[in-house]
């Protein structure tokens, strides 16, 4: 307790609880000096190292933080050094608070620094967990060449604090933002709070969708899964590889760009770093760190298993280690072995593998209405559903005639040796598991938001009808191939029968069908 006899012994109505000069990073308790000071219910002072008899003689800003009581009610305030602080009995400062609530902040030195409340006013949309002290987050005096320094002033827990870091480090809130420490350069960061993405088979199992909407959400942009495979378009992908069917052909950018839509429709645009050669790994390492130490998470595939999205999401070493969320984190989660070496609060698991492609979260600019979004949303139906081929992957209603004929192609299914039946049979599972959760993300998508065309409402109304049939189709498809285990050679194929090849062909063409007539119905509306 930092209460001074001399405010015990007092009979003035004002009294100095506690009080710190300091800059941050050093600081001088003087609250027997300001309790001496009252005269007549009123504290008047200059303050700077004179007044507080502090020899504090470095080129930091700083302030007098105070904890003071009238009657029963205690207050906070605060001086800036240089200027005058005046504490009467109608002084009604600052009061308790449990989250660290900043109330103070400068940037630069003791000699010229400006007041920056306006900019961290101005961060506050983006949801910071950490402000980096440097000349592009804070203005800086043209005239200084020395070190600046970023100084808070802040509430939390029942007192006032003050906190301090250099130019090049930054300021962070703890886990539960109650408190904010320096963190200094070269020093692990993650950003706090990017949710967990589920297992394939229970739910969000487009990858790239997953993470685009953790990454939104632990940024505070409130959204779901659906809202982003909607406003994407990639609720209405479908990319197959044939002959020579693969896993890949579920990967949610593999044969169209469904980022730059899903990023605009949330105000950002989408920066690619596409294979990034090893000599210009280290550079394009310095970026992602950097984006990372501003909260801005970055999406990357391959780094975990297999060559599926996640979300990067903090660092070690300068960036050395990477760590990161993904679709196959859980049982490592859950297992006794991690538990016992935890790596980092957020239970975030190292990056194994550099990523082939990396999208971030580049300039932000004003989002469309949910209108446009909707709009845009079915112009790219249109597009995609009327291409037919990117490297090597048949798509839209290509995709769906290929499937089918090739489900049909029983000479292959005769000819070809238990392994590769095996292997199709899986890479036919998970892309009927990838169809069913786009179409049933459609027809979530379309549902909420058919309303937002009302010169529209019955074409809306016909898209919706006809896209809730498709996504019951799909989920036939679905159903019909959940083996609910892992099945190869002779298992395999007694269970994926000629029969049931030729009844999910049925249903393809079926689903293909409704799709064009879904199709004509939006080339109307846009």
């Amino acid at each position: 307790m930092d209460t001074s006899i001399d405010s015990l012994l007092s009979d003035s109505k004002i009294q100095i609880l506690s009080a710190f000069y300091g800059d941050g990073m050093e600081k001088h308790n003087v609250s027997s000096r300001l309790n001496k000071l009252i005269q007549n219910d009123l504290l008047d002072i200059d303050v700077n190292p004179l007044s507080l008899a502090c020899p504090l003689a470095n080129n930091r800003p700083k302030y007098l933080t105070v904890k003071y009581q009238i009657d029963q009610t205690v207050f906070f305030t605060f001086g800036e050094d240089g200027k005058r602080l005046l504490i009467d009995l109608n002084s009604k400062g600052y009061q308790s608070t449990n989250s660290a609530e900043i109330i103070a902040a400068s940037y630069g030195t003791a000699k010229t620094k400006y007041n920056v409340m306006h900019k961290i006013e101005h961060y506050k949309v983006f949801n910071w967990r950490e402000y980096h002290a440097d000349h592009e987050t804070f203005p800086s005096d043209p005239q200084n060449d020395d070190k600046d320094y970023l100084t808070f002033v802040y509430l939390g827990q029942d007192d006032i604090h003050m906190v301090t870091c250099e130019e090049g480090e930054s300021i962070s809130y703890n886990l539960d933002q109650t408190e904010l420490f320096r963190k200094q350069a070269g020093k692990e960061h993650f950003i706090p709070n990017v949710p967990m993405l589920p297992e394939f088979g229970k739910g969000m199992d487009c990858s790239w969708a997953a993470a685009l909407t953790a990454a939104l959400l632990a940024m505070g942009i409130k959204t779901n899964y659906e809202h982003v495979m909607g406003v994407s378009g990639a609720c209405y992908r479908l990319a197959f590889c044939s002959p020579g069917w693969d896993y890949s052909s579920v990967d949610g950018l593999v044969a169209y760009d469904y980022a730059t839509w899903g990023y605009k429709a949330f105000g950002f645009f989408a920066k690619f770093a596409d294979r990034v050669d090893k000599t210009n790994r280290a550079e394009e390492r310095k970026y992602m760190v950097n984006e990372i130490r501003h909260n801005m998470p970055v999406l990357g595939i391959n780094i975990r298993v297999a060559p599926e999205w996640g979300v990067i999401c903090g660092y070690k070493d300068n960036g050395a280690d990477l760590f990161c969320r993904t679709k196959y984190d859980a049982r490592v989660i859950d297992s006794p072995d991690y538990k016992k070496g935890k790596l980092n609060p957020f239970d975030y698991l190292y990056v194994d593998n550099w990523p082939f492609i990396i999208t971030y979260f580049a300039d932000r600019t004003t989002p469309p209405s949910d209108k446009e979004n909707l709009l845009n949303s079915l112009r790219v139906f249109i597009d995609c559903a009327k291409q037919e081929n990117c490297r090597g992957y048949k798509m839209g209603f290509k995709a769906y005639e290929v499937w089918q004929n090739d489900l049909l192609e029983e000479s292959w299914y005769q000819n070809n040796d238990d392994e590769q039946f095996t292997r199709r049979l899986s890479v036919n599972q998970f892309c009927s598991l990838a169809l069913f959760d786009a179409r049933q993300a459609a027809y979530s998508y379309l549902s909420e938001n058919k309303n937002l065309l009302l010169d529209k409402v019955d074409e809306m109304e016909q898209m919706v009808a006809f896209f809730s049939e498709i996504a019951k189709k799909a989920q036939q498809i679905h159903k019909m191939l959940d083996s609910g285990e892992y099945l190869e050679g002779e298992k395999a194929r007694h269970f994926w029968t000629t029969k049931m090849r030729v009844n999910q062909a049925k249903l393809l063409a079926e689903m293909l069908e409704l799709e064009h007539k879904a199709m004509s119905i939006a080339e109307k509306i846009v």
